[in-house]
């Protein structure tokens, strides 16, 4: 899979950011942007990303389009780029289905092992974080494997629940990682869950 990061950047001098558009009107917004002649790459996921020009700037702001939008440094779309391009051929919507068969999928009991099991988790993605630190994809596939272990134990216990940021907060703290560093590293999470 090709990155398309090329064609939406025009400024090569790094100057202009990118932006990330999503929204009830993001398609009426991308095609009033190509007749300005403006790039846009659509998204899978819904939106699209483009350079964050004057025109768009103006397009966003001006309130015409019920949308919401991001700007992104385009060092943080080229990581989402590259997390859709390692995990979305074989992401699949956290269904479990090898662990989904089993009989006793979704029976056990609410009990103080679920959280002495997540809080196992936790540390097993600060201390598999801490040795991919310096590498963008092994930190995503660090992030990948604790999404889908954490994923698994949720749906063990039957609990029906959405996967929130606390736990990545924990294993930030228990990596120690700096202001700048978690920036980083959540930006390549959301990169490694390949929805881009």
């Amino acid at each position: 899979m090709i990155s398309r990061v090329a064609q939406a950047r025009r400024d090569q001098s790094g100057e202009t950011p990118a932006v990330h558009v999503w929204g009830r009107d993001y398609e009426d917004c991308a095609m009033a942007a190509e007749i300005e002649g403006e790039s846009v790459v659509r998204l899978e996921s819904g939106g699209f990303f483009a350079e964050w020009s004057p025109k768009f700037q103006e397009m966003i702001r001006s309130a015409r389009y019920d949308v919401q939008h991001e700007v992104l440094d385009w060092k943080v779309v080229a990581w989402r780029e590259l997390g859709r391009a390692l995990f979305k051929p074989t992401v699949v919507d956290q269904e479990e289905e090898e662990y989904s068969a089993s009989a006793t999928w979704g029976t056990q009991d609410l009990e103080e092992t679920y959280d002495e099991e997540l809080a196992e988790l936790v540390r097993s993605c600060a201390t598999r974080m801490a040795i991919a630190l310096p590498d963008d994809v092994l930190v995503m596939c660090a992030w990948r494997v604790f999404d889908r272990q954490r994923g698994i134990l949720i749906a063990r216990y039957g609990m029906g629940t959405l996967e929130g940021v606390k736990e990545v907060d924990e294993a930030l703290d228990l990596l120690g990682a700096s202001d700048g560093e978690r920036e980083r590293l959540r930006a390549l999470r959301v990169a490694s869950q390949a929805w881009w």
